[in-house]
């Protein structure tokens, strides 16, 4: 049986764990280039949101505004 497991290596500690996989004597590592991510995509993984959510919470919070403020 085999098992593939897919390892973004943005940070440390997914060198430190491919590093170890290398070490074993019953795995073997397949390095596979990836297209780099967008801008776009790296936005969303920190969190960002699309320009549709973003006016719509504006316009909720501003319809929510008290008129004498």
């Amino acid at each position: 049986m085999k098992a593939v497991v897919e390892i973004d290596m943005d940070s440390p500690q997914a060198k430190q764990l491919l590093s170890y996989i290398e070490t074993l004597p019953f795995a073997k590592v397949k390095k596979e280039k990836t297209a780099p991510k967008s801008k776009w995509e790296t936005a969303i993984a920190e969190g960002a949101v699309s320009v549709d959510s973003f006016f719509d919470e504006l316009n909720s919070r501003i319809d929510k505004w008290p008129d004498n403020a």
